[in-house]
């Protein structure tokens, strides 16, 4: 899904919303995807996660990135084991859940992150898989994430 595309389903979702005076209806051009970049980052993070801009927000853009791959990847690959798992969010996120105090961390993004509609879960939060809104989020994240690897 091209980030248009996420801008003007979000705008028909929420008219209100601080996207629509970003929105370019059937434009698809290059420079206007991105243009929407740090807009939609904006809007997920303050305006759904209501998450602060201080400290280092980048830190944590990232770390759902990371997390939503992780999620993403065990959804697409049922082979994969929990141990393989495991080995992803250590890789990835620096995070041991062997160890309490940092699963618990995990979870608390997990909790969170289901909480708004990004991820889904059936019996145990830790096997939850992405939503289409977290597919989205993914890919806003993504292209922020080339966007600043090019700076």
């Amino acid at each position: 899904m091209k980030l248009s595309e996420i801008a003007e389903h979000i705008a028909k979702i929420n008219p209100d919303c601080c996207i629509n005076g970003e929105v370019i209806p059937g434009c698809r051009e290059n420079w206007y995807e991105e243009s929407l970049i740090n807009p939609l980052v904006d809007y997920y993070m303050f305006d759904v996660l209501h998450l602060c801009g201080c400290g280092n927000p980048e830190d944590t853009y990232e770390a759902i990135r990371r997390y939503l791959h992780v999620r993403k990847l065990r959804h697409e690959n049922k082979d994969i084991t929990w141990d393989g798992i495991k080995e992803q969010y250590n890789a990835q996120l620096c995070i041991d859940v062997d160890n309490d105090t940092e699963h618990g961390v995990l979870q608390f993004m997990m909790y969170v992150l289901d909480h708004y509609d990004f991820t889904e879960h059936g019996s145990s939060i830790g096997g939850c898989w992405l939503t289409e809104k977290g597919e989205m989020l993914l890919t806003v994240l993504d292209a922020w994430h080339e966007m600043e690897n090019k700076a």
